[in-house]
């Protein structure tokens, strides 16, 4: 076979105005029009009205390409078209080849007799809100919906580019991923997979199967050659010689590993990756076709035993039960499946290096790309994948459901064979949906999509289980249930404003989305305007969320004095993130496995936004990231502290396995800066769990001048180190401090920063820094050193400044 790339420039006009303008493929019309300065882009947060007119118009995508005589003379020639966002019109020389009308899935064109030496490519893309308009006009029935506009609901198109509550409106139009052309004799190669229908410690048996596309009319006698790699090693091969009837087969071997070595979620064992491949030989046992794919050796199952709450829900991966801690993915930036392997490869070292095992993809963005997926197989991060449905009623006619029959066969062909992927989901937040619908109809919308039309496209992947809905209580009909079974989006902090303390009152089975907003980092805000106020239209414009603002303020003061200045305020926000996130994280972690997963909400952000993001859109970690790290680290020892109290309860994680150590605890007086009281409980416990220790006493302890440190020690290596307080953080009566910071460039070329202070001091943070840094945002008693590392050099213009909550000041009436 030979590929002919397409990408690159192309020309782009618009057929309402006639403009033409250069575009980039893989891209989209608004991005290449924000580098060529026609359009603002996304750092002008007051954009989204500027922009709006793009998504009403139709735009055409052409160019010219050749074609030589060794593809011209091929059995076969094709055109590819992977990802088109989304109604278009494809034609080539003038000839009309057919239509899209599905950004996730790809497009194949047969363009035998069509092509010649000279082409003339060209792509009309409709306006996709006119579009949807018109499908819902001729839908007849109106549909609800939380973001954006109920159009949105009847395309198959990421749905957060009509807005969300930490999105900005940018409705893309464009061909956002590879084009190429195909010209091959007598065969092609598709749909490579396996199932796994053997696994011991002795031996795997492996079912591959791969789809091959014979050219010509007549069949063809062909040999077929299965092989597994470990390495560079064969450890399994199969080959045979059948009859390829004109058209596609299927056909597939059973291969056997001896000694298998399985993949396991990061902390739980290895990630062992073998390469499966699939070829087509010549006479001559060369291949003239061949595919491959990686292969993880890992049973997946959910377990959902009985308990006096209700029942479990439990993720098991080889036979282990696994605490499933990590966040909700949404796509990276505004335009979609851009990303590059080095980006993906960035994002997931981080999420790894924070003691994260598992990513939610969520269900209103996109299918990221297998450069995302090999990076999770690689180390370790499990993926729950949802199906693009979010938040609303989707029509269930034949024809839309037929349409997402196609792109879960898709789907589930394209990435399925990503060990990676532990779980297939239906829709993010659609179950209050189906339910209010059903007081209308027999069927709610949408039910028809997730119990049958995806679960039976599920069904056919024996590598991982398929659950209808997120969250989901196994029922549509009785929502109180909701958080004894099945999993659970727990939004009553900050959604309805109650206190985070009442996270110890969701006891959940598995959280998959719980959040807690804040500020980006004023490196952020200055790059959008360094002049502007905390309420400045620019800046209120990157708060989506309804009353966000008002809500920042509540928790923000519920926790802290109000600072005198603006980027102190930032700071003392981002910690109250930081704060509410790590109370609730470590209820549920200290619950396993009667809780088994705790999954924030969010990542990252895709444009500069106020929101739940851990990483804000300048690549700059906020405090809730290195809380996060150290909350998720196991083995760990937590305390569970209750203002007026006088027992505090104290918790060892050891979801790893079993565990045998002691923890510390010691209170350490503000006054003296000493402790003055310790106590060691010796500890030994099985199982993948967590359990509780004891109580130790705070009786007589004032919250004002005392910080609890329960150390973790194995032998004589200190596992972790956390601190508490008895109180909230504007109770504390902290001393100035002194922090010095020492910096040195290392033989790597990495950067190490040492941290000294002379008494205690508070949310010690390097603030404002982009980039990978070891460590952030701790506390640190007098005369401690601490080392954080920058992997690489300083970022340009990058500044290096300590803060500490003992140096903010703070106004005088407060």
């Amino acid at each position: 076979m030979t590929t002919l790339l397409l990408n690159g420039s192309w020309e782009l006009s618009n057929e309402r105005t006639g403009e033409c303008y250069k575009a980039i493929v893989p891209g989209f019309v608004q991005k290449d029009l924000m580098e060529q300065g026609v359009l603002a882009n996304e750092y002008d947060t007051l954009f989204e009205p500027k922009i709006e007119w793009v998504e009403f118009d139709d735009w055409t995508y052409a160019r010219e390409f050749a074609l030589g005589e060794d593809e011209l003379s091929r059995d076969a020639i094709e055109l590819v078209l992977e990802g088109v966002d989304t109604y278009a019109e494809v034609a080539l020389n003038g000839r009309a080849l057919g239509t899209t009308e599905n950004m996730f899935i790809a497009y194949r064109f047969d363009i035998k007799g069509i092509a010649q030496a000279n082409n003339v490519l060209s792509v009309r893309i409709a306006s996709p809100t006119k579009t949807l308009k018109e499908k819902e006009a001729a839908f007849g029935e109106p549909l609800n919906l939380w973001n954006g506009i109920p159009a949105r609901l009847f395309g198959r198109k990421a749905q957060y580019g009509y807005g969300w509550d930490w999105g900005a409106k940018v409705v893309t139009v464009g061909i956002h991923k590879p084009v190429s052309i195909e010209a091959y004799d007598v065969v092609r190669t598709d749909s490579l997979g396996y199932a796994i229908t053997h696994l011991t410690d002795r031996k795997a048996i492996v079912n591959a199967s791969f789809k091959v596309s014979a050219a010509g009319p007549e069949a063809v006698e062909a040999a077929l050659r299965y092989r597994i790699f470990d390495g560079e090693t064969v450890v399994a091969e199969r080959s045979e010689r059948v009859s390829l009837e004109a058209g596609t087969g299927t056909y597939e071997a059973a291969l056997e590993i001896s000694q298998p070595k399985r993949w396991y979620p990061l902390g739980h064992g290895e990630q062992a990756l073998y390469r499966l491949e699939a070829s087509v030989l010549d006479e001559g046992g060369e291949p003239v076709a061949t595919m491959s794919r990686a292969v993880g050796l890992r049973e997946i199952r959910i377990d959902m035993p009985y308990d006096k709450q209700g029942r479990k829900f439990i993720i098991q991966v080889n036979g282990i039960p696994v605490l499933c801690k990590g966040i909700n993915w949404i796509p990276l930036k505004l335009f979609p499946n851009l990303d590059t392997k080095e980006e993906y490869e960035v994002e997931i070292e981080r999420i790894a290096a924070a003691n994260m095992n598992m990513i939610r993809v969520w269900g209103g963005g996109t299918y990221e790309n297998h450069d995302f997926f090999d990076a999770c197989d690689r180390l370790g991060v499990m993926v729950w994948q949802d199906f693009m449905f979010a938040c609303g009623d989707y029509p269930d006619d034949d024809a839309f459901s037929a349409l997402v029959r196609k792109e879960a066969d898709y789907v589930i062909s394209e990435f399925g064979s990503h060990p990676s992927i532990v779980l297939w989901c239906g829709n993010n937040e659609n179950q209050v949906f189906v339910e209010r619908s059903r007081a209308r109809r027999l069927h709610g919308y949408g039910e028809k999509l997730y119990f049958e039309v995806l679960h039976d496209a599920c069904a056919v992947d024996t590598l991982r289980p398929y659950w209808p809905s997120s969250p989901y209580s196994l029922t549509f009909d009785h929502t109180k249930l909701e958080g004894n079974y099945g999993d659970l989006h727990s939004w009553f902090v900050w959604g309805q404003t109650h206190p985070y303390e009442e996270y110890r009152e969701v006891n959940g089975r598995f959280l998959s989305e719980f959040g807690m907003q804040s500020y980006p980092s004023n490196y952020l805000l200055d790059l959008v305007d360094p002049s502007c106020t905390l309420r400045d239209p620019k800046l209120d414009a990157m708060q989506k969320a309804p009353h966000g603002i008002q809500r920042l303020f509540y928790y923000t003061v519920g926790d802290y004095k109000l600072p005198a200045s603006k980027d102190q305020f930032v700071y003392v926000n981002q910690l109250l993130q930081a704060n509410a996130l790590r109370f609730g994280v470590e209820h549920w972690v200290s619950r396993m496995p009667d809780t088994s997963g705790a999954l924030i909400w969010q990542w990252s952000d895709l444009w500069p936004s106020i929101s739940w993001a851990l990483v804000d859109y300048a690549k700059v970690h906020k405090p809730s990231y290195f809380y996060m790290k150290r909350s998720f680290q196991s083995p760990n020892a937590y305390a569970k502290i209750t203002p007026g109290q006088d027992e505090a309860e104290l918790y060892l994680i050891h979801d790893h396995g079993d565990f045998e150590g002691r923890i510390v605890v010691e209170l350490y007086d503000l006054d003296t800066d000493s402790v003055v009281q310790s106590v060691v409980n010796e500890v030994q416990v099985t199982g993948h769990r967590s359990t509780r220790i004891g109580t130790f006493s705070v009786a007589g302890f004032d919250a004002a001048r005392t910080i609890v440190c329960v150390s973790l020690y194995q032998g004589e290596t200190a596992l972790i180190v956390n601190t508490y307080l008895l109180g909230k953080p504007h109770q504390l009566a902290l001393k100035p401090a002194a922090v010095q910071v020492e910096q040195e460039t290392l033989a790597n070329g990495d950067t190490r920063f040492t941290l000294t202070t002379d008494t205690f001091a508070k949310d010690v943070g390097l603030i404002d820094l982009p980039g990978t840094l070891s460590d952030n945002y701790f506390d640190l008693r007098a005369g401690e050193k601490r080392d954080i590392v920058l992997k690489g050099g300083l970022p340009q213009g990058a500044n290096v400044k300590a803060v500490c909550l003992n140096e903010v000041k703070t106004l005088d009436y407060v």
